[in-house]
């Protein structure tokens, strides 16, 4: 009995044991567990030239490891937390950080010049908060972007895009030598241009002058284009193109069946089409070449009767001419011959659709008008609402004379505000602004009938001369007195700093037209320094920081002030406390 009670005793003690082992464990655990792996870094961006926060700035965070698999070097940027905030891990070197805003400028702080990713972050000054969480706030002040800075950056992307508007490759070689000259001739433009509206009026005149090269297949088909001809089953020949400058097109009806191509002049000529042409009774499909003699047939009449085409298909064509010239066009083929009923259908349609005829109504009857003229004679006679085009095409003429004589009377009334600037004086400025705005509010049409818009511009040239004369003279009496309140300021303090137990021992020579002096104190030389003390007595040239860590180092700045506000901060001061 005794010994089973041993027993006992002995298998409740151990499992005491195991449960104070399994608690301290868990105990062991939880305390690893509250030990935090990441910090939650604010990043707080400001104006450096003023100090204020700048609100619609993007702070970034970006982490940098290396993958040892891959033997790779990555830099990838950490979420953004939603209230703005980004969680890293506490690795002084895994992290880097920085931020952008319009108008601004980043530099790389702590070794200077520019960075993509910014500056490590360093945890030193990391807090908990009441959670026990790690906290760190940062700071990246953004230098403003001066306007020839923003301008500069405008004038590059300009240059790009007109660099970028044509392919060489495109042109013949004298015509490459002028594409480069005006690339050339506009690039220097747009660096001289003053103002991003003169940038943009650069680069459009730069496009403008470019639009007038004539691409080297565009030539050839000037050149060679009237060689073409076509046949109808009539007997009548007529070029087989239409079209200008360099874009040309051939429209067919399956109606044209048994119609003959030929190349004039030319024995022999490769057709190239992607589908639908009848050569010689064979289908040109899938950009097959066939060679033709110098004359081909167009659906002839050996196509068995069951065979499809579709109604207005439309194909990449071209023929290359015994002497190697190519002619490239668009081949259209449309109205199935037993579609002549829907064709005419068709145009109706368009035309009903024109509606109540309004100044917006020219594209419905130009194309109601084109549609028209494209059916065949025979068509054209079944077009039983004809008329509604035609007075249709009447009204809008007369909505557009009469838009013409109200943008004439618009026009006139702008040409009378710019007549009233009269000389241009500093209270000309309502006169201008108004003249502007009657302006810029006319339609395009009316806009080209105004007759003194060079005197607007003169006057606005004119204004904006004695803005910045008057901006000037303001600036420079500023200035002066700006001048004038620095040299009331005291000196810069020639400050010396000793190291004694667990404290620092600043002096300091009396400074001139000081009232008083203010300490500053930052855990790094070129970290936020700050402000510890304000001594009131400019009879007080000493000053004993108390209460430091042992072993750490300090550097200190003191500055002098007095009524007129501070002098120039001394130089940094270090001291490492024994």
């Amino acid at each position: 009995m005794l010994q089973r009670r041993k027993w006992c005793t002995g298998i409740i003690l151990a499992a005491l044991a195991a449960l104070l082992v399994i608690a301290a464990a868990a105990v062991t655990d939880r305390a690893y567990a509250d030990e935090p792996e990441k910090c939650r870094v604010k990043i707080i961006v400001q104006d450096k030239s003023t100090g204020e926060e700048i609100k619609d700035a993007t702070p970034m965070v970006y982490h940098d490891y290396y993958v040892d698999s891959e033997d790779t070097y990555v830099v990838e940027p950490v979420k953004q937390n939603t209230d703005g905030t980004f969680d890293v891990e506490m690795e002084d070197w895994a992290y880097r950080y920085k931020a952008v805003a319009k108008n601004y400028k980043y530099k790389r702080s702590a070794y200077g010049g520019n960075d993509e990713y910014g500056d490590w972050i360093e945890f030193d000054g990391k807090t908990q908060d009441d959670q026990g969480n790690w906290t760190l706030t940062l700071y990246v002040k953004l230098t403003p972007q001066t306007e020839e800075e923003r301008l500069n950056d405008i004038r590059t992307e300009s240059k790009k895009a007109l660099s970028d508007y044509k392919k060489a490759s495109d042109y013949e070689a004298e015509d490459q030598e002028t594409l480069k000259t005006l690339i050339q001739t506009y690039s220097d433009k747009i660096d001289d241009a003053k103002t991003e509206d003169a940038i943009k009026q650069a680069l459009a005149e730069g496009k403008g002058e470019i639009d007038k090269l004539v691409t080297a297949q565009a030539k050839n088909n000037d050149r060679y284009a009237s060689k073409l001809m076509f046949t109808d089953r009539n007997g009548k020949t007529t070029p087989l193109l239409t079209g200008e400058k360099g874009q040309y097109e051939a429209s067919l009806s399956l109606l044209d069946k048994g119609g003959v191509f030929s190349v004039e002049g030319d024995p022999a000529a490769r057709w190239t089409v992607k589908k639908g042409l009848w050569i010689q009774s064979m289908a040109m499909n899938h950009s097959v070449e066939y060679v033709t003699e110098r004359t081909g047939s167009f659906l002839t009449t050996s196509i068995p009767d069951d065979t499809e085409f579709v109604d207005a298909e439309i194909s990449d064509a071209s023929v290359t001419l015994g002497d190697g010239s190519k002619v490239t066009f668009t081949l259209k083929i449309s109205t199935k011959e037993e579609d002549k009923t829907a064709a005419v259908a068709a145009v109706k349609e368009k035309i009903g659709g024109i509606g109540e005829v309004t100044l917006d109504s020219g594209d419905a009857i130009r194309q109601a008008r084109t549609d028209y003229e494209g059916l065949l004679k025979s068509l054209q006679k079944k077009v039983d609402n004809y008329d509604v085009l035609t007075d249709a095409e009447k009204k809008l003429e007369e909505l557009k004379k009469a838009k013409e004589e109200a943008e004439a009377k618009q026009a006139k009334a702008v040409d009378e505000k710019i007549a009233a600037i009269g000389e241009v004086t500093l209270d000309s400025e309502n006169a201008v602004t108004e003249a502007r705005k009657a302006y810029d509010a006319l339609s395009d049409g009316a806009k080209e009938k105004v007759t003194r818009y060079g005197d607007l511009t003169a006057a606005e040239k004119k204004l904006d001369e004695l803005k910045k004369a008057k901006a000037k003279a303001e600036a420079e009496a500023k200035a002066k007195a700006e001048a004038e309140r620095k040299a009331k300021l005291p000196g810069k303090v020639s400050l010396k700093v000793k190291s004694g137990k667990r404290k620092a021992v600043l002096s300091w020579k009396k400074t001139s037209k000081a009232k008083g002096y203010v300490v500053y104190r930052s855990t790094k030389k070129n970290g936020t320094y700050k402000k510890i003390r304000t001594l009131k007595s400019a009879k007080t040239l000493k000053y004993t920081n108390t209460k430091l860590k042992k072993g750490r180092t300090y550097y200190y700045k003191v500055c002098a002030y007095n009524s007129t506000g501070k002098g120039p901060m001394s130089s940094p001061k270090k001291v490492k406390v024994k």
